[in-house]
């Protein structure tokens, strides 16, 4: 397994209210963890909720000494996670209205577990571009439902008002993926500052056309900053092969 995790302010924000964790070994039970946060609530807010997330989620998990199901592991740490950030957002007004996005997967045998709440996404690559997750925004809900398209100037105009996150109640409600893999394919994760900016067309002549994991995940940051970079970018870029879907199997 070859992976490269990268964030960036971007071009136009003050501060970066984007996180990840990308381990290639062991997280409790499991036997690697990635994940993406993105974090909303202002300067003090936004960059507290994604730092939290993606720091509760591998502390809780390192924590589980039962034997369980990965779907169970990760429902399990979400759930407790956005508890708990929904409750420090209850006692310091400093953070009240805070919340992130969360999307994260651990790989085992020949299959990505995904858990997703919000509009940062994970794609698989395989000769061509997949978009696994589905965002949780009002307007994706609403083209979902046929009620807009995607070239509807609304669409346009609120995309980034999103429909679940972390911390925002005590209540979260993720969803759940198990993807089968193949050797050679590769999975992205991203905060919309790199979804928001780049197409699938771009996307997938770098997928395609760069092999290196960090010279591709470089190429897809510098992507979203030549067109414009309005958002905080963060790309976890995850190369698999043969062994990898089989030697991590219990």
């Amino acid at each position: 397994m070859r992976f490269s995790a990268l964030t960036d302010l971007g071009l136009v924000r003050k501060n970066n209210e984007d996180s990840l964790f990308a381990r290639d070994c062991a997280v409790g039970r499991l036997n690697n963890l990635f994940i993406v946060a993105d974090g909303m609530g202002g300067h003090v807010g936004g960059e507290y909720a994604s730092a939290f997330v993606v720091s509760k989620i591998p502390e809780l998990l390192e924590k589980i000494d039962q034997p369980t199901g990965i779907p169970e592991q990760l429902l399990y740490v979400t759930d407790r996670t956005n508890k708990a950030l929904y409750q420090l957002s209850r006692n310091d007004k400093r953070l009240q209205g805070m919340g992130s996005t969360l999307v994260m997967t651990c790989i085992e045998g020949d299959c990505a577990h995904i858990i997703n709440v919000g509009d940062s996404r994970l794609y698989l690559f395989d000769g061509e571009l997949h978009q696994l997750t589905h965002d949780h925004s009002l307007v994706d809900e609403m083209v979902a439902k046929g009620k807009l398209t995607k070239d509807d100037p609304f669409y346009a105009a609120n995309k980034n008002v999103i429909t679940r996150a972390m911390g925002i109640s005590a209540k979260v409600e993720p969803d759940y993926f198990r993807v089968p893999l193949q050797a050679g394919c590769r999975l992205l994760l991203c905060s919309d500052g790199l979804s928001g900016m780049v197409d699938d067309e771009a996307m997938t002549a770098v997928l395609a056309g760069i092999a290196d994991t960090q010279q591709a995940a470089e190429k897809l940051m510098l992507s979203a900053k030549e067109n414009g970079g309005k958002d905080n970018i963060t790309v976890i870029l995850i190369d698999l092969e043969e062994e990898d879907l089989t030697a991590n199997l219990f």
